[in-house]
């Protein structure tokens, strides 16, 4: 089956595709992406710093996958940030967040997501992941009497079928 607009270009699937960094982390950029997550989620009261978690690790890496498309800056800030003290991290953050918006986005989108999808975390938080969850029959009904469907339906279909059976 192929997906085609009415134009006949190629559809875009709602789900993203998958990204791969171009190179796995070095040691001492996990390193630094650990004190920076310790400079952004700190220890308070009970809940323990960001590095407490035992599978932050793994999740940074899989997090820097995610945000392939901005490898190069987050490299670039963790070499700057190389053997900084927290201290200094907290600083360096604070002018990035003013100065350059985009990189402190995804830098601590790469953070907060790890720390996030990490099993002990999300647990203590009482997150169960993304999940489907399917509106029931009469909700599905009023909101297809309201009208939610007739611009797809006016658009018409999008799927060819290139089988003959």
């Amino acid at each position: 089956m192929t997906r085609n607009d009415p134009g006949g270009a190629p559809a875009r699937l709602s789900v993203p595709p998958k990204f791969a960094a171009p190179r796995q982390l070095t040691a001492a950029e996990v390193s630094t992406l650990r004190v920076i997550a310790d400079v952004l989620i700190p220890a308070s009261g009970d809940d323990p710093p960001a590095t407490a978690e035992p599978d932050l690790d793994a999740w940074l890496r899989r997090a820097v996958d995610a945000r392939a498309d901005a490898f190069d800056a987050i490299v670039a800030v963790l070499a700057q940030l190389d053997g900084a003290a927290p201290d200094v991290t907290d600083q360096a953050l604070r002018k990035m967040h003013a100065e350059q918006p985009v990189t402190f986005q995804a830098l601590t989108a790469v953070i907060a997501g790890a720390w996030l999808l990490t099993p002990a975390v999300r647990e203590r938080i009482g997150y169960p992941g993304q999940r489907r969850d399917p509106a029931r029959f009469e909700e599905a009904a009023d909101q297809i009497s309201d009208g939610i469907l007739d611009p797809v339906i006016a658009r018409g279909p999008i799927y060819t079928s290139d089988r003959t059976d």
